[in-house]
């Protein structure tokens, strides 16, 4: 029942709880009260907590804040020399409260002569409140990384070449592996691909050749540590969507009955099925566009974003 695509709305009403997105432009705005002017996010997680960075001039400082309780804690920064590639971060306890931030930087300018970059995986551990490398893996300079997410405290970051860069938090693995063989091998035919969380699981959505949304879900378990992709993928019919909303593309799952699509000057919520439905957020006049999406869901209840004890 928890993925009905009713659930989620019902379940928030009747447990005070919020869940969302947060949407954030190129351009700075004021949108979020909570957040100081200069003020980016940088990832988001299903457990309530934003981690941020501050720029002040040529400085910049990290934070974590919990915005339904306006609470705003800055921490140490990791090595700022590195260019900054990505970030992650996932809640690990409630009681006490511990999280962990993932950060996944290369060096910024390309060496002569050398045909691959080196990624740095680093930890920001709320226990410890320190940051440290774990692990490094080298990739070509072709191969780009696109976008992230987090399902079942494995980050995963889509590369340009069709393949996974995945971060596991249990062994604090760094490791790789490819999109589903069919996608790999009509890779040009495949297009908007993006990873996603779906059912607690990693997802791989993308527009097949025909114009169809296509889901391609991970399955439970795994084999040797590594996640294995279901054959056969779940086709999702968007043909009324076309009607209604231009140029739209998936930014995410609500649940699993309801996705997250960016439209033109807008965003949309999309109920599929065969009762599908939607419904249409316009953007504010100082948004230019929902340049990023952080999914967000979190109670109301204030957290020790401080160092553990």
């Amino acid at each position: 029942m928890i993925y009905e695509s009713s659930f989620m709305p019902l379940f928030c009403r009747r447990s005070r709880m919020l869940s969302g997105f947060f949407i954030q432009d190129i351009v700075d705005n004021k949108f979020f009260s909570i957040l100081p002017d200069n003020m980016k996010i940088l990832a988001s997680c299903n457990h309530g907590i934003l981690c941020c960075v501050k720029r002040s001039g040529k400085n910049y400082r990290y934070y974590v804040c919990k915005p339904a309780t306006q609470q705003l804690q800055p921490l140490p920064n990791p090595k700022l020399r590195y260019e900054t590639v990505s970030v992650a971060v996932m809640v690990l306890g409630s009681d006490p409260f511990r999280y962990k931030i993932v950060r996944i930087s290369r060096q910024g300018v390309k060496e002569p002569m050398k045909e691959y970059y080196t990624y740095r995986c680093e930890i920001f551990d709320s226990k410890t409140w320190r940051w440290r490398e774990v692990e490094r893996i080298k990739v070509r300079y072709s191969e780009l990384i696109i976008d992230s997410v987090t399902a079942n405290n494995v980050v995963c970051w889509l590369t340009n070449e069709d393949n996974v860069i995945a971060f596991r938090e249990a062994n604090e693995l760094l490791y790789k592996f490819s999109l589903p063989e069919k996608v790999v091998e009509k890779s040009d035919l495949y297009k908007c691909k993006r990873l996603v969380e779906y059912k607690g699981r990693l997802g791989l959505t993308l527009l097949t050749e025909d114009g169809k949304m296509a889901l391609w879900p991970t399955r439970g378990g795994q084999t040797n540590g590594m996640m294995e992709w279901i054959r056969e993928e779940i086709v999702i019919d968007t043909e009324n969507l076309e009607k209604h909303v231009q140029y739209h593309s998936l930014a995410g799952f609500y649940n699993a009955g309801i996705g997250f699509l960016k439209g033109f000057r807008e965003v949309v919520f999309y109920r599929f099925g065969n009762d599908d439905s939607l419904s249409r957020v316009e953007l504010d006049h100082k948004l230019r566009d929902a340049r990023d999406v952080f999914q967000f869901r979190s109670d109301l209840e204030p957290v020790r974003l401080g160092r553990v004890s």
